[in-house]
Order: C-alpha cells, then structure tokens, then sequence
C-alpha cells in the first residue's frame, strides 16, 4: 500500500489547500519575483493538465493568464483589455483549461505539492467565477464580466501565496482561461519554505524494513535552516528526527528495522532563516501522511471465483473473471479491461488490494479450498454434488469465507432444468415451476442460514432500487473503506430469507440491505462455525459490461452503491489472521447482540447497542420459531441496553434445558443468537 494522507480532520485540510503554503512571518524587504517554471495546472475533472514553462516568473501582486488557445493580442482585442506589465500571459495550446462543465482546478509547484486548489467546481451556468479575496476558500463572485489582469483586492496583511483567481468560459472556448494571483507583500513580508516532492521508500514497506522520508525543500528569499520528519505509531505522540540536506533542495531521514502490522503516520516541518515554518501536508500535524507496514504471516488472501458450474452459460453475459484459467491472464493486469469477464473489475480491485484471484478447474473439495481464503459463487447453472457441498460446509466452518451471488427465479441459462436459487438450495430437484413441497433445502439455507426464494415464495423476480440499509454506523459492509452504502439496484433478482435455526453451527444471521422495511433480504450474512458467509440476490449488479458477451456495466451504475457493497463486503469476509483459519474481524455487524453467561442457569443477560434511538423488540423463541417470551417492545435510546431472561415463558413458567433462540430487531437492523439453558 502506498502513501496515503490520512482522512482525519477533512475541514483542516481543506482550510489548508488555499492558505499554508505561503505564510506571512516578520517583516523583510519586498519579495522578489516567484520562479513558476515546471509548476503545472491540473484540470481535475478530464485530467487535463498544463505545465508552465521554466524561466517563467511572477511578481509580488502580479497576474499569470493562462489561456486555452489564443495569442496576447488576440485576447486583449477579445475582451477590450490592455494587460499590465505585472501580468505574464501564456498560451496553454488545447492543454488546460478545457470547459465543458464541473470543471475543478489545482495548482501544484515543481515539487509537485499542492499549492492551490482544488476549485469550487465551474458549472459553465455562468461566464466569469472570480476569487477577489485570496484567503478565502471558494468563488467570491460568479457573473457574466470577465476580468483578466485585474479585480483581486489589494494586499491585506493576509498573504496566501500563488492562487486560482479566476476562471473565465467565453462563447469563443479558443479564448477561455484560467488567472493566477501572486498574493505576496509587495513591500515587506517572508515567504516560509516551499515544501513538495514527499516520498515514503519502500512505498509498500514490510516488518523489518528500513524506512526513507525525503522531500524537496526550497526558500524562494532565503534558505532553510532546519528540516524534520516527525512521526508515529500506531497513534501515539509524534516525535521527530532531523532530516539531511543530500543535495538540490532534497532533504531525507532513515527510520530504521520498523515493526509491522503498524500505521507509519509522518509529515515535514520545515523553518527558514528568518523563522518562518510551513509543513507538508498543510495542516500538520492534525493533517498527516499514513503507510501501513505489513507484518509477517499476513500475506494477502486467495480469492476463487467459481468456473466449475457452467458459469459461462448463455449469451446475456457470463459470471467470471477470465476466460484463462485457473490464474487470470495477464498476471499483472492495468485495468478493468485487462481480463476478460463481467466479474473483471471486482476480480481487478481485489487484485489491486493485494490479493491472488484465481477460479478453479476442478470441482470443491478440501484439497482443491486447503489454501483458498474465500470462494465467490456467482450465479451457477450446474448443481454441485453432495460431496461439493460437504467439503464447502466444512471449509466455512473452519474459517473460510463464503460470497454466494444468485439471480431471479427461472434464470436457467444452460437450458438443463435448473436456475441459481434451486442450486443454492441444494434440492433434490429444481423447483422453477414446482413449489419445495417435501424435499428438502441442503445447501446455503440449510448450512447458513440464508435461503433464496424459488417457486411459491415470494419476490423471486424482481427489480427496483433498494435503500432498506442496517442503520448501524459502525456497519464495516455498509460503511466501509471502499465507500458508504445507501442503495443497491436489481435487475430482476431474488431476495433471501433468514433461517437462523437451521442448523446448532450458526451463531449470527443478519440482514445487510431489505426490500421492504425488515423483510426480505436482497443482502444479507451469517457466521457458520469459525468462518462467514455473505448472500446477493442479483448476479447483473456485479456485472461491469467488459466481458466479450454483452451486459450493462452495473457494476459502477448511476443511483447505486453496487460496486461498494462487494468490495466492502468481500473485505470484512477476507478480514481475517491467516490463511483460511480464524475470525480476528475488528468490526461486528448488527446489534452486537449477545447474552453472558451462556451457558446459564437460572438466568442470562441479553446485552446489545442501539447505533440510534429506535423502536426495539427483543424476544426469546424455540427452534422451531415459536415465541416464547418477549423481553422487550418499545422505544430505547441510542446506546448499550441489557435485558434479564430468567428462563421463563410469558405466563411465568420455567422453560425446560435446551436451545432457545433470541431475536433482536430494532433501528433497522436485525440479530439473532442462540442461548442453552441448562437447569
């Protein structure tokens, strides 16, 4: 993992794009004309980009015109204006900027720090977005006058260096332009060191390795009399060391034999000859630089997609991640479209997190999972066999991950009888046109709690934008690192119900994202023994239209979160110490419901948190679904709660030893655990 600025404390960091690069200390003669070669600015939105030529230089309260594709004469004939010899006009040639709309702009100087920016968005609603006040964070005005080379205020005592000033998009877009505002004392004043160019070697550093921290540290009227690196981890107390001036404004320290499974949280300080200070990133230290070291026996996961059961059939799309197996071809890829399969983007960004994708060329079994560490099952069309289901039902429950993905009832692509949701019941045979009536569900219902509707039951066919989602705040699948979660969309899909009885193996079954408010489930999970299982009812939400067969790309589709749930729920479902073995997940999904002493006699406390006030009901069932006692119904605030069962029914009668089950149900969210009363 590379660097990455910490996400702590955003409003610092935005206050800090526009002000700390340039600071105003004590006073010192006026300022000399600032270098900008090899500075360079950044179109955001279409990653256009101009880089300003070397010896180009900017005085104190001067202007820079960078304009789209016009010479100087031109464009002061165009907008009826003569321009100062304190503005440098210069000609980007279809570079930047480039206006279509929702345009954001950012300035970075040579060492590649940024220095301004990025913008406020220009919507092209209006001609002229103008900055008349440098230390400010957004647009002052936004109207139809243009003017290039003038309007910002005059200097305040508030000095914040070179800054976006205007952008202008005029009917003729040959003409259009960017302004830059050197906002430095034009009589007195001391710029602070410009600091950019830093750098973490290894960028992916492992227990044990040597640390590098080097930047280039540069003093536009004067020079650098102290550099540092302070640093920490794991969050504790910032300490720092000096850092070594090697040569060409680059200044570097070594952290030596550093310890893994740590974040490495650092930034740079700098002070001049005259006592000013600046930091990188600005904001320091409430802002900062992270790295993760990796520590030994925690390599990245193994990841199988399923290509043993037909998953390939039809021509509406197929459900891989290459067509090269058992390892995806290239071994490196570069993009999405490297591999060849509409489960490609989610195989790629996995890849990209660290982990081996492969699929498997040989049907389940304890050899074939013995150093896998989650299996994804997207939407088969052939069954899998007694023994299949077997070596999978042993595999979880010794702490491997299960992603079962299913589709709509009658979704039989190879034309043999069967469709996902009868396969993932594990039937005797399909029931797409016949109810279950007497067989018997012996797979992902039966095993783990999550069974798919088929025939008779209900919402087997669906399609509809669902934003039903566990209010839990702390939901890792719902809010997790690849983004929040607040809609998946069907494309004709199936829902789950929750069967938390099913076998004495399950601990938890939950719902993640509902149809209707509680029930049923278009996303939901459970824990089997040691290990995790995650169900979907729509294979074409995790389809990214790349594979050679057509399909929409609703994988990033308008309106949904679909790309966010699979990644954040694959990475709670890999989130754990070791290959295949063991539950170190840091976070709990749900209610957090749990009783303590369980085993008990004469009575247990059901403790669990309420993420937000909420209409609660907590009840105590048999394993037949029956209920027997009800602990709670009302409203509780947000908050731990504990309830007291004493092992009585609601007339007041001692229940007999055995399994009961209790059921939480309240803020959107919904727990079950198992408690075993023993008299």
């Amino acid at each position: 993992m590379g660097i990455r600025r910490s996400t702590f404390a955003p409003a610092v960091r935005a206050a800090a794009v526009y002000a700390a690069v340039f600071l105003l200390a004590t006073a010192a003669p006026a300022q000399a004309p600032l270098d900008l070669g090899d500075w360079t600015l950044e179109q955001e939105s279409s990653t256009q980009t101009f880089t300003i030529p070397a010896g180009t230089f900017v005085e104190p309260g001067g202007y820079v015109i960078i304009c789209r594709d016009q010479d100087q004469t031109s464009f002061e004939s165009y907008y009826g204006v003569t321009l100062g010899s304190n503005v440098v006009f210069l000609r980007s040639s279809n570079s930047a900027p480039m206006i279509n709309g929702d345009e954001t702009y950012e300035l970075r100087n040579g060492g590649g720090a940024t220095v301004d920016g990025p913008t406020d968005a220009v919507t092209t609603t209006r001609r002229s977005y103008h900055r008349n006040a440098p230390e400010t964070l957004a647009w002052s005005v936004v109207n139809e006058t243009p003017s290039p080379g003038s309007g910002v205020e005059a200097p305040d005592g508030v000095f914040s260096g070179m800054v976006i000033s205007e952008v202008t998009d005029p009917d003729d877009y040959t003409y259009e332009y960017v302004e830059l505002y050197c906002d430095q004392d034009t009589g007195s004043g001391n710029l602070a060191p410009l600091i950019g160019g830093v750098d973490l070697a290894p960028a992916s550093p492992q227990a044990g390795d040597d640390l590098t921290v080097s930047a280039t540290i540069t003093d536009t009227d004067g020079t650098v009399s102290a550099a540092r690196c302070y640093y920490r981890t794991d969050g504790g107390a910032f300490a720092y060391q000096a850092m070594a001036h090697t040569g060409g404004g680059v200044y570097e320290t070594v952290f030596p034999d550093q310890p893994g499974n740590v974040d490495f949280d650092y930034y740079v300080w700098a002070r001049d000859d005259e006592s000013a200070e600046s930091t990188a990133p600005a904001g320091a230290p409430a802002s900062f630089y992270t790295v993760w070291i990796q520590g030994p026996g925690t390599p990245g996961r193994v990841v199988l997609f399923d290509h043993m059961h037909d998953q390939d059939a039809g021509t509406g799309g197929n459900w891989r991640v290459d067509d090269n197996h058992p390892d995806p071809y290239p071994a490196a890829p570069t993009g999405e479209t490297s591999w060849n399969g509409q489960l490609s983007s989610w195989g790629y960004e996995l890849y990209l997190a660290g982990h081996t994708i492969r699929s498997n060329t040989a049907y389940f079994s304890a050899a074939l999972l013995a150093d896998v560490d989650m299996v994804v099952i997207v939407e088969p069309q052939d069954t899998f066999s007694a023994a299949e289901i077997a070596a999978l039902g042993q595999w979880v429950y010794d702490g491997g991950s299960l992603f079962v993905v299913a589709n709509h009832n009658a979704s039989d692509r190879n034309g043999n009888g069967w469709d996902s949701p009868s396969i993932f019941g594990g039937y005797a045979v399909p029931h797409i046109t016949d109810p279950v009536g007497a067989d018997s569900e012996t797979f992902c219902g039966a095993l783990f709690g999550l069974h798919f509707h088929v025939k008779d039951e209900g919402n087997n066919s669906i399609t509809g934008t669902f934003t039903n989602v566990t209010g839990d705040p702390q939901n890792p699948v719902i809010h997790g690192s690849y983004g929040d979660v607040s809609a998946v969309i069907y494309h004709v899909g199936d829902v789950m119900s929750l069967w938390p009885t099913a076998n004495p193996h399950l601990s938890d079954v939950g719902a993640l994202i509902s149809k209707d408010e509680g029930s049923p489930h278009v996303a939901a999970w459970s824990r089997y023994g040691d290990g995790k299982i995650v169900g979907f009812g729509d294979s074409s939400s995790c389809a990214d239209g790349t594979g050679s067969e057509t399909h929409e790309d609703n994988w990033t589709e308008v309106g949904s979160d679909n790309r966010e749930f699979f990644l954040n729920a694959s990475e709670w479902l890999l989130d754990s110490p070791g290959t295949g073995i063991g539950d170190g997940v840091p976070h709990t999904l749900g209610l957090e419901l749990r009783a303590h002493p369980n085993p008990f006699n004469p009575r247990t406390s059901v403790s669990f948190d309420l993420p937000r006030d909420a209409h609660v009901e907590v009840t105590v069932h048999d394993l037949q679904g029956r209920t027997l006692r009800t602990l709670h119904g009302g409203v509780l605030s947000a908050g731990p709660h504990s309830l007291v069962w004493g092992g009585t029914d609601d007339a007041g009668r001692p229940l007999a030893s055995g399994v009961y089950l209790v059921r939480a149900a309240g803020a959107g969210l919904l727990n079950f655990t198992k408690v075993v009363l023993a008299r």
